[in-house]
């Protein structure tokens, strides 16, 4: 299991605050405001993929999204490779950005900003889950985000 702290998001700040707990990983102290600049977080759209990534970049980091992603892929980074891992996946109701931090033959673990608390998931539920689309509903197939996970290391 990856030494992530835990931290608690702002309201619809998912992604400023998965992104607040990677860099602290990697010693890199920013607040939820300031990384909220970073990544242009807009009040009712939240924060892009997109957006993490330009933030991690322009704060010296390498950073990356694979979409259609696998546990397997999961499992090379945070337990091979030690690198904590942001995925997207629909919490509820609405899509959501939470860090992966362990996984084993049987179980996800994951700080969620949302609950202040690290989850586990069975690997059969999480790729239940583990999906998003573009907009407030899904308007057309192009819009599924399918298994994406954000890499953002030193």
């Amino acid at each position: 299991m990856l030494d992530v702290k835990p931290y608690r998001e702002k309201p619809e700040m998912c992604g400023p605050a998965s992104l607040k707990m990677v860099l602290g990983y990697y010693g890199i102290e920013k607040t939820e405001d300031e990384l909220a600049q970073l990544t242009e977080y807009a009040p009712t759209k939240g924060t892009t993929s997109d957006g993490l990534i330009s933030a991690a970049i322009k704060l010296g980091l390498k950073a990356f999204q694979k979409d259609f992603s696998e546990i397997k892929d999961l499992k090379e980074y945070v337990v091979d490779k030690k690198i904590p891992i942001i995925v997207d996946w629909f919490s509820i109701d609405d899509g959501h950005f939470s860090v992966i931090v362990g996984v084993d033959d049987k179980n996800i673990y994951m700080q969620d900003p949302e609950q202040l608390e690290l989850k586990t998931f069975d690997i059969e539920f999480f790729n239940r889950i583990w999906f998003d689309f573009k907009g407030a509903y899904l308007k057309s197939k192009d819009d599924i985000i399918i298994r994406r996970m954000i890499v953002i290391s030193k």
